[in-house]
């Protein structure tokens, strides 16, 4: 197929936004792993949308009426609003609905705009679901795209912040290794979960504020003292950051074997520490940030098993249910499209039609 069916592009909100009108919301679809909200922030930061000018409520009991009255302000002022989690706040969605079939171009101010964010259920309102523009970031497969993405998002992209300890060059290549290693884990601990109870007994919700938290603590940590403290920054990471997910011993167990592994003084120590004993997966010379972005372009697409500790058919399992997934989602297209055929049709003609329509709008 090619890259450009391999590799998913990188997340954009500003093509979404433009995209966009005052008078229909911007829903996330949220997916265990993905978390908007700091982009959200940082593309708000960048339009001009600080202070007061953008508000943000996580829904939950007794919120509804606190949303109601942000909404009602922000449409007149021309400002923008985040309702986080409206997958918790069930009994609202119908007011919800209400006030977004009131929105229209006389009431509204040009510069409102309206950000959801919901877990897919089946209680959030249709009509605006169809209405709003939806985006979706789920964690890229694999460990090239997931590494890739980590170092393409804020802050470690941000070349201030990367070069914030340039002046110091010990502690500034140390910062780059010891980052190197600590998205390697962060991209590790999200791809086992592929691998069902062989990965985690219990499947976590890792996601990009753990590694964010984990990436200004380095900084923080390489800034303030003068050699690099390797025990507190595993403490930290292990145990509070990811390790706050972990609610299994065995699953505690292996993170902070697995962090211990990418993250420790032999990251920094040595020249070309390994990951694997492949050596496939190393840290690279410390020689700035286009050199980082470069090597991991290099890197395998398909990983092999041995990058997590584990023997070669353990692949098996992960297929398995991959392919499981995929025809579960194939009959779960066939019964919805049976049942909105009405006049028996079967599912393979109403699909054929369906197809044949979208051929009928592609241009020639």
């Amino acid at each position: 197929l090619g890259a450009k069916f391999t590799e998913p592009p990188p997340f954009d909100l500003g093509q979404s936004y433009n995209d966009s009108v005052a008078t229909a919301p911007l829903i996330f679809v949220l997916s265990p792993g993905a978390d908007p909200m700091a982009q959200l922030l940082k593309f708000a930061d960048t339009s001009g949308f600080t202070g007061d000018r953008f508000n943000a409520i996580s829904l939950g009991q007794g919120q509804g009426p606190f949303a109601e009255q942000m909404i009602r302000k922000a449409r007149e002022e021309g400002s923008w609003v985040a309702l986080q989690n409206c997958h918790l706040a069930v009994s609202w969605m119908p007011a919800l609905e209400k006030i977004c079939e009131e929105f229209n171009s006389e009431n509204v101010h040009k510069d409102f705009r309206l950000w959801l964010t919901s877990y897919p259920s089946d209680k959030f309102p249709v009509a605006v679901l169809q209405n709003g523009v939806k985006m979706t970031n789920e964690p890229p497969t694999g460990l090239r795209m997931n590494m890739l993405q980590s170092y393409l998002t804020d802050p470690i992209s941000d070349m201030d912040f990367f070069n914030k300890l340039e002046d110091q060059p010990t502690k500034h290549q140390a910062f780059q290794k010891m980052l190197f290693g600590l998205c390697f884990f962060h991209a590790l601990v999200q791809e086992r979960r592929k691998f069902g109870p062989l990965g985690w007994n219990i499947p976590y919700g890792f996601n990009e504020s753990d590694l964010r938290i984990s990436v200004r603590q380095l900084n923080i940590f390489l800034e303030e003292y003068d050699d690099v403290p390797f025990d507190a920054l595993r403490y930290l990471t292990g145990q509070c950051n990811y390790g706050g997910r972990v609610t299994d011993d065995w699953d505690r167990r292996c993170l902070l074997s697995i962090l211990n592994n990418a993250y420790g003084p032999a990251t920094c120590s040595e020249a070309k520490y390994k990951f694997s004993p492949s050596g496939i997966y190393h840290v690279p010379p410390p020689q700035g940030y286009d050199a980082y972005v470069d090597f991991i372009k290099e890197l395998p697409v398909e990983q092999p098993p041995e990058a997590f500790g584990m023997h070669d058919n353990v692949d098996i399992s992960k297929d398995l249910q991959e392919t499981k997934l995929l025809f579960d989602s194939c009959l779960a297209t066939m019964g919805t499209a049976s049942s909105s055929g009405g006049d028996g049709q079967k599912p393979e003609d109403v699909m054929d039609g369906i197809a044949e329509g979208i051929l009928d709008k592609l241009p020639n």
